[in-house]
């Protein structure tokens, strides 16, 4: 399709020009404020008394226009590192089915666009709900959108979604809002990301330069008007023809979290929405035009109806009816986006190698006699060991006994014993990877899950999950939370709230003293137990080292459970001793 368009709403560069005298006039005040009271370029008064005025003023000059160079030369290039260091944005991941799509998404508008720009995209792990384009004097442009935002939109609304955030790359605005948000805003927000209150209450000192900060960031908002969305808006519908998709998007965004306290405040102006909900934002007025980034929201949908014909009223109320139908009926689960193997390689070829003396302990070849400790905590036997490999209650945590009178252990620190679960796992022909379960000592098997892959123990039911897939996972929901779960999860967050539990948490003793539960299933150095969170109070494990959270049976569904119906402690939290 054509996007002659494209070029025609094309920003002129003057604006770019503006900044940088700004920033040249500011270090010009700050250099002469400082030779003036601490000499520190050379004494004016002697300049003053030679009558070389013009050659003090040189010098200044030269040295603010050096620094004002090296500093809009390098904050060109702070976004970006910005994104990647203090949000963690990373490449989509190729094995990951919602991650695919975007990807898809975005190699559909290079062809669309005919190939103008090359357009990388980047996953923010937040479970917010927005969208952002940077861009640089490199020709790096990167659209970035947070994991609530792909997993919660439709693929016609995520095409809307990264079609608004090209058409800011392409038009060339979005090269202005990156310069304007990378001279002061970025700094800002680092500052403000790192900084806390002291123990008296006192004004933290850093709040000053933030300040300082934010207020020339809020100037240079001046020079991005809110036009633009309106622009990016008109831009996006020209490229997918789909008006109605771009309102739902927006809709959506604007009535769940958006990342206020997420993003910080140097970056508003380069997302879809702002993230920090403001009045200004939805009044208009040549004050909001002159102030805000952003236009009300409810006038983008309404111009975006007008363009499908449809009524705004009549939109409402189907965004009521569809949020409604999602909350009474349960979710649908989709099909996945990947192939599912359906034969896993044998043991020793991208499996687990499994030693050759734990295969060869057949239990035809022993006359060895044990007892079982059953799930109604009494012992049974005396087996042999084909009885013992019939047993269907018989796991790795079953306490075992042999005769005569002997220590008892765990079913999987046997070695022969441990052969019948080997074999067991061998049968159901899993895709088992070089980890082994922290309770069950077994290999792990990679199963799908929530459009991605997590490793998931076939005997004890625990999950592995990389953390940087953990975001993605609990703000998907298309498994639906069965009542089980969530009776269960609201028993534990209000038991975990009692007592000493929660009380050594925030403790000062009890977090420089945590206490090791079980070995990481990679580094097989101890694990963390602690709570996922003080907003979520379930209990994980975690190595620092790799990476990892381990979730015992149930644990990630109840995570999930309360995440999406918003599960909280119905008890009141006591810190008194």
């Amino acid at each position: 399709m054509s996007l002659t368009f494209v070029e025609i709403e094309r920003q002129k560069n003057w604006r770019i020009a503006v900044f940088f005298l700004v920033l040249l006039s500011l270090y010009f005040v700050i250099l002469t404020t400082l030779s003036l009271s601490l000499f520190i370029i050379a004494p004016p008064l002697l300049f003053l008394i030679k009558g070389a005025l013009f050659q003090y003023l040189l010098i200044v000059i030269s040295v603010s226009l050096l620094v004002a160079l090296i500093h809009f030369y390098f904050s060109g290039f702070s976004v970006l590192r910005y994104l990647a260091t203090n949000l963690g944005a990373a490449k989509p991941d190729h094995e990951d089915g919602i991650h695919t799509r975007l990807k898809n998404i975005i190699d559909e508008v290079h062809v669309a666009t005919g190939n103008k720009r090359k357009i990388d995209c980047m996953v923010i792990p937040s479970l917010a709900m927005n969208a952002l384009a940077v861009d640089n004097f490199r020709g790096n442009a990167v659209i970035a959108v947070t994991e609530g935002l792909i997993s919660r939109l439709t693929r016609a609304q995520l095409e809307a979604v990264v079609a608004h955030e090209a058409y800011h790359i392409l038009s060339g605005d979005c090269l202005e809002a990156t310069v304007a948000a990378s001279l002061f805003g970025i700094p800002a927000s680092i500052i403000e990301g790192s900084q806390n209150l002291s123990e008296h209450g006192m004004i933290h000192p850093l709040l000053i330069p933030t300040w300082i900060l934010l207020k020339f960031s809020q100037m240079f908002n001046m020079f991005i008007s809110r036009e633009r969305e309106y622009r990016a808006d008109a831009g996006a519908v020209k490229m997918n023809r789909n008006p109605v998709a771009l309102a739902e998007a927006l809709h959506k965004i604007s009535r769940g979290w958006r990342g206020t306290g997420f993003f910080g405040s140097g970056l508003e102006m380069l997302c879809i929405i702002n993230p920090k909900a403001s009045e200004l934002d939805e009044s208009e007025g040549w004050v909001s035009d002159l102030f805000s980034t952003h236009p009300p929201i409810r006038k983008r949908v309404g111009i975006l109806l007008r363009m499908a014909r449809a009524s705004l009223s009549q939109f409402y109320s189907r965004a009521d009816e569809v949020k409604m139908a999602a909350i009474s009926e349960p979710a649908k689960t989709a099909e996945p986006l990947y192939p599912v193997r359906k034969e896993a390689p044998p043991f020793g070829h991208g499996g687990r190698n499994i030693a050759s003396e734990e295969l060869n302990a057949s239990p035809e070849l022993s006359n060895g006699v044990y007892y079982a400790y059953n799930e109604e905590q009494e012992w049974q036997g005396p087996f042999s060991l084909s009885e013992l490999s019939a047993l269907t209650w018989l796991t790795p945590l079953t306490w075992v006994g042999a005769v005569p009178d002997e220590e008892i252990e765990r079913a999987s620190e046997n070695p022969i014993i441990n052969a019948i679960f080997i074999k067991r796992l061998i049968n159901t022909k899993a895709k088992t990877a070089e980890l082994t379960c922290p309770n069950c000592k077994q290999a792990l098997v990679e199963i799908p899950y929530e459009r991605t892959q997590i490793y998931q123990c076939n005997f004890c039911k625990g999950t592995l999950v990389e953390n940087n897939k953990l975001p993605r996972i609990i703000v998907r929901d298309e498994e639906p939370c069965h009542e089980r779960i969530s009776q269960l999860a609201k028993a534990v967050v209000n038991e975990n709230q009692k007592g000493l539990t929660i009380k050594r948490l925030i403790s000062k003793e009890g977090l420089k003293k945590p206490i090791p539960f079980k070995n990481c299933p990679k580094c097989k150095k101890p694990m963390m137990r602690r709570f996922y969170s003080l907003a979520y109070l379930v209990e994980v494990d975690r190595c620092s080292f790799c990476g990892i959270t381990w979730f015992d049976k149930d644990e990630l569904e109840m995570l999930q459970c309360m995440v999406e119906n918003r599960i909280v402690p119905e008890i009141e939290l006591s810190y008194e001793e």
